[in-house]
């Protein structure tokens, strides 16, 4: 079984593989050799579970070394799994677009209500009310009060003018998202495929690029992720393995992410990660 992505496992049991990554890490740095049934008890006791428990945590944070190895996995469907058919899917997005994207400024139950009749009347099972919120918050903010006129808002989420600056190198990355000015097309048909997404990383100090992920997919997880894994390590090998001489000497873990508004910086996935 794989591991759940971060912002699929609720807070509660974040919050105990963390602490169980932070204890069997203080475990791990003080036996480099093998481990004695007693070393096991010790720490099963520590955790508060079985000795069976504690070999198999010792084992997938020596494989993997990540908080979400050792997430308590609980049976059924991990949570934010989304399991909605297409025709649910398109009738809670239309609803959203007509009816709660306005002007009038009609109320989350309102919204409720409509998807709920909409689906009933097209033979479907109407979806939980915490389904329809999750799509609705899925919609940037500052998009959806621009939408519904909410000018409290979005005087909170536009920019304010002034000067953003850093004393140092990796003080500060600023991650955004950008559709590139090019087309790509079809090597065979030359027909045009479409425009690229390019993540970017930037040092807010030096103002140089710390790494990027180009991709044909809209901006999620994965593309920043891939940024930022792009970002904190050496280029070197990077470089050499596209034949490229010129040297690109910025490298390293960031103190601080700065990012806008955009869902996928919005994710417990991307706080948690971060």
């Amino acid at each position: 079984m794989s591991d759940p992505f971060p912002d699929e496992v609720d807070e509660a049991l974040w919050d105990e593989a963390c602490r169980r990554a932070e204890v069997v890490r203080e475990f791990l740095k003080h036996r480099h050799g093998k481990m004695t049934a007693a070393d096991v008890a010790l720490l099963a006791t520590e955790l508060d579970i079985s000795r069976a428990t504690a070999y198999r945590l010792i084992k997938l944070f020596r494989a993997g070394g990540t908080v979400t190895s050792l997430v308590d996995r609980k049976r059924g469907r991990p949570e934010g799994h989304r399991v909605l058919d297409d025709k649910r899917e398109e009738i809670i997005r239309t609803t959203i677009k007509r009816h709660y994207l306005t002007r009038n400024r009609p109320t989350v139950s309102q919204l409720v209500r409509d998807v709920q009749t909409n689906c009933m009347s097209a033979g479907l099972k109407p979806p939980h009310r915490r389904t329809i919120k999750a799509r609705l918050e899925d919609i940037d903010l500052q998009r959806r009060a621009k939408r519904r006129g909410e000018n409290d808002i979005m005087k909170q989420t536009q920019a304010v003018p002034g000067v953003f600056a850093a004393s140092r190198p990796l003080q500060i990355v600023q991650v955004d998202h950008t559709k590139a000015d090019v087309f790509v097309v079809d090597e065979e048909t030359r027909q045009p495929i479409g425009r690229p997404w390019l993540t970017l990383a930037m040092d807010v100090c030096s103002r140089m690029v710390m790494g990027f992920y180009l991709t044909m997919d809209a901006p999620s997880r994965l593309s920043t992720s891939l940024c930022l894994l792009h970002s904190v390590f050496d280029k070197s090998a990077w470089l050499r393995e596209r034949e490229i001489t010129e040297a690109w000497p910025v490298a390293g873990l960031p103190a601080t992410l700065h990012v806008d508004n955009g869902a996928d910086f919005r994710s417990r996935a991307f706080k948690r990660g971060v």
